[in-house]
């Protein structure tokens, strides 16, 4: 059961299956967290509107027990058990690769581990719980403390990450934050300080852009020499599969605004340890597996490093370096307002300029 019936509430003990749920509320806003699976964050929903930003995969989520793919895929099993909504990603990013014989399956292994739980405070005005996971393949220990606090449309998270090892590490890490229907749509913009758009080594036939095509955000010239501006969230039939990794930041924050709907979806980070904003579009554009054409999503994913890849981002000079006992600390805070203005820009205090 939930602790109260008003102001800020939670529950530790929900199940999805067999799978324990925390779930977080004010007034404003629901928070429902898959403990038992990466702490995945599985529901951010603005409840005054009824709407939940985060994109839902049409693959069913079925996840531990008996449950196992039909065949192992090189890739790990994160596209089989891929429910899209919200990952955290360590100690790698993109698809699957090895370093110093840990085999590091697509997107790291803290989406695919149970999370500890500890609730730090439960009252009317706050309720603050702290998550914990340690890593397999890499001695790693991650806590992420996540906040709401009463009549507030913003959730706060605060970071730790902990090198328990005896050697330096090399890693990524970063947030997978997949945005969906109904509020993803073609009336949908991206507002973003100024950055450099670098485009993956990888896109298909389905990108508007050459790979590794370089332009200023948000606009470039596309390979039939149009211009094209990725700050447009383009309609489910132009069949788009796009990726981008966008650098450079001049500030640490993002937001996604849907004109039609006067909602705007906003994130912001500290920018010393996530340097860097992933952009996967996956519009109808993907016709093979695991999509199959239904994807209809944009992902904006800080990130410490660019490209995919843990060893392509050592070869790039953008990995992150923990020595033995060496810690680092981030903070994200994510924003709902009812508004279509222009954002000037989003604060870890939970602010939106305009």
């Amino acid at each position: 059961m939930l602790s109260r019936h008003y102001g800020c509430r939670l529950s530790d003990c929900c199940r999805w299956g067999d799978l324990r749920l925390l779930i977080l509320e004010n007034e404003l806003l629901r928070v429902t967290v898959l403990l038992d699976k990466g702490a995945d964050i599985v529901e951010l929903r603005y409840k005054p509107r009824d709407v939940d930003f985060l994109w839902h995969s049409p693959i069913p989520l079925v996840w531990g027990g008996a449950q196992q793919a039909t065949a192992p895929s090189p890739a790990g099993p994160f596209p089989d058990y891929y429910e899209g909504c919200w990952q955290e990603v360590l100690p790698n990013a993109g698809r699957a690769c090895e370093w110093h014989g840990a085999v590091l399956g697509q997107h790291g292994e803290v989406w695919a581990l149970p999370w500890e739980c500890r609730i730090l405070e439960d009252s009317p005005g706050m309720v603050w719980v702290e998550l914990s996971v340690r890593c397999r393949r890499m001695p790693l220990r991650l806590t992420r403390s996540m906040i709401l606090r009463t009549d507030t449309p913003a959730l706060f998270i605060e970071e730790d990450l902990r090198n328990e090892g005896a050697v330096e590490l090399p890693l990524m890490w970063g947030h997978h934050p997949a945005y969906g229907e109904p509020f993803l749509g073609p009336s949908c913009r991206i507002d973003l300080p100024a950055a450099e758009v670098v485009v993956d080594r990888n896109v298909g036939a389905h990108s508007r852009f050459d790979p590794m095509t370089r332009f200023l955000w948000p606009v470039g010239v596309g390979r039939s020499a149009e211009t094209v501006d990725i700050s447009r969230i383009a309609a489910r039939e132009m069949e788009l599969d796009e990726m981008y990794y966008l650098t450079n930041l001049a500030a640490p924050w993002y937001a996604l605004v849907n004109e039609d709907q006067e909602l705007t979806c906003g994130l912001a980070w500290g920018g010393d340890v996530f340097r860097c904003v992933w952009y996967w579009a996956s519009l109808g554009g993907d016709r093979a597996w695991p999509s199959w054409g239904r994807y209809y999503t944009v992902a904006l994913e800080p990130m410490s490093s660019w490209p995919a890849i843990l060893p392509n981002a050592i070869e790039n000079g953008t990995e992150l370096r923990l020595e033995a006992g060496e810690r680092l600390e981030e903070r994200l805070s994510v924003v709902i307002a009812e508004t279509a203005a222009l954002v000037g820009g989003v604060a870890l205090t939970g602010e939106i300029t305009y």
